[in-house]
């Protein structure tokens, strides 16, 4: 294995130094040519990466060179080097895909993690490869591995080799994450093809839920075929094994394709709050999926955003009322910081403005905002403001669930932008709470979250904000007995002074707050 291993590393770096050298002693071509075989031999040396041999990887970058080399001569010795190498990308394309094959599942569960993350990462550097070489081969690249998948799954001596089907598919997807194939003529028929696919297999089912997700825009434009792959995506986000995939697969899909996923946004809202309430998703996951949840509702009728909203987040929000009535302890706040990152994430993604201007036209511009109906996500807000009091309340001493606080503020306020004026009243009992136990000695993180919720408004809702700034700070004593009313006019000022510096309000808001603990020095002279 060392001598094979020491004459590739020889031959891809005589390969990499002088491609272009060699490329040009047209009198020498076939000799160039031999030693691009060779190293096209050791790109497909037999074994598992990286458990049986570790000379493949070396070589990928070769195949850039030559590429950039061939691609970078007037057009008519581009043509006669085409002539010649496209045969051995296509052949390439081949060793590839028998590269990227995950060995039996026995195998592979011997295998140590190790070795697990390092054939990872030559899969990405394969897939890399894959849709670089794309500019060389063009569609016909696409149209050999659909040929390739079509005689997989139509061939019932053949359809038994997952390995093969879930090589072809990560070919697809490795083109498809960075291409635009949305001109592709063999892209209906691949969609087609994907539900012939047993996805009991977890690593092949893996790739077609990456797959699908890939032709998200694709789906978009033809929203026909939605129906062809959703219950497969729904199917997967099912299994805990398929979390990441199947949820950012569903994530991409409501994002590009909300506005035709209508007929069937009750059956993704279904099988979502399942998995939600069985919690089969990690935390990350279930922000994700809270995301493409925001984007689904965003798209519905405006009558059917309200009661879908509700169905979704009520037995969160009876869970997050049940903790909030119980003694503060470390399970108690992981469970509430998770069900304010469910609603953060869902905000931030549920915009209904641009739906507000398809659905009613050139009307709903015309309307103030005290003549727009209610957006849902405030009414939303202020159904669950005094739970929200309750758990601050009780755990203002914790600067992470503050955060986890504003940041469901924070991100509203990103998508409302100045629908979130209805708000405003109850945003100054929050100022107000935080800053009264401030006096009381909270600790110094508490307040650093909520300089981002004033940032946005300052930013969003500039003729709001000095008006209730003004009419939560005017009570004498309020927030600390120290604080005079000049100082208090000389911090709302500052604070509308900042619209775009995130540093310099979260600076303003520290510096006020510990002026409310009583702390005095040269940084506060402004005040």
């Amino acid at each position: 294995m060392e001598t094979s291993h020491g004459i590739c590393r020889i031959a891809v770096a005589l390969g990499e130094t002088h491609s272009r050298v060699l490329l040009e002693q047209l009198d020498h071509w076939q000799e160039y040519l031999a030693l691009v075989n060779m190293i096209l031999f050791c790109s497909g040396i037999p074994g598992h990466y990286p458990v049986s041999e570790t000379t493949s990887s070396l070589t990928l970058t070769f195949w850039y060179t030559l590429q950039d080399d061939i691609l970078s001569f007037e057009e008519e010795k581009q043509a006669v080097y085409l002539q010649v190498y496209r045969p051995v990308y296509f052949q390439l394309v081949d060793v590839l895909l028998q590269k990227s094959h995950y060995p039996s599942e026995e195998e592979y569960t011997s295998w140590s993690s190790d070795d697990k993350e390092q054939f990872r990462i030559y899969r990405v550097d394969i897939s890399d490869t894959l849709m670089y070489v794309y500019e060389i081969l063009g569609s016909e690249l696409l149209s050999k591995l659909y040929d390739g998948l079509g005689r997989q799954l139509m061939d019932p001596q053949q359809s038994g080799v997952w390995q093969d089907t879930e090589a072809l598919l990560f070919g697809f997807q490795s083109i498809a994450e960075t291409i635009d194939v949305n001109y592709s003529d063999v892209i209906p028929g691949l969609i087609g093809l994907l539900p012939r696919i047993n996805i009991s297999n977890l690593m092949l089912a893996d790739t077609v839920m990456y797959t699908i997700g890939s032709l998200a825009e694709w789906l978009a434009d033809h929203p026909v075929m939605l129906s062809s792959v959703l219950p497969m995506v729904l199917q997967g986000l099912e299994k805990e094994e398929l979390s990441v995939s199947s949820v950012s697969t569903l994530k991409r899909i409501c994002r590009e394709c909300r506005h035709n996923l209508s007929p069937c946004a009750q059956d993704i809202l279904t099988v979502s709050q399942t998995v939600l309430l069985k919690n089969l998703h990690k935390s990350s996951q279930c922000m994700w999926l809270m995301q493409a949840l925001g984007f689904l509702l965003s798209a519905l009728p405006a009558e059917e955003i309200l009661s879908g909203l509700h169905s979704l987040i009520t037995p969160h929000i009876q869970q997050l009322d049940a903790l909030a009535h119980q003694e503060p302890n470390a399970s108690n706040k992981q469970s509430i910081m998770h069900i304010l990152g469910m609603l953060s994430n869902l905000f931030s993604t549920l915009d209904i403005s641009t739906h507000s201007e398809v659905s009613e036209g050139a009307a709903s511009l015309r309307l103030t905002p005290s003549q727009r109906p209610p957006n849902p996500v405030v009414v939303v807000l202020q159904q669950v403001f005094p739970l929200i009091q309750t758990i601050l309340g009780k755990w203002l001493c914790d600067s992470e669930v503050v955060e986890a606080v504003c940041g469901v503020f924070d991100k509203s306020v990103r998508t409302l932008l100045y629908d979130f004026g209805p708000m405003v009243p109850q945003l100054c009992e929050m100022l107000g709470q935080m800053y009264g136990a401030i006096a009381g000695g909270s600790p110094r993180g508490a307040t650093e979250p909520f300089s981002d919720v004033l940032l946005n408004l300052n930013r969003h809702c500039p003729a709001l904000l000095p008006r209730w700034l003004n009419e939560s700070l005017q009570a004498a004593g309020f927030p600390a007995a120290q604080v005079s009313a000049e100082q208090k006019q000389s911090f709302i000022q500052q604070l509308l002074r900042e619209q775009t510096n995130k540093r310099r309000m979260k600076e303003t808001v520290m510096e006020f707050s510990q002026l409310c603990r009583g702390l005095q020095g040269s940084g506060y002279s402004k005040y």
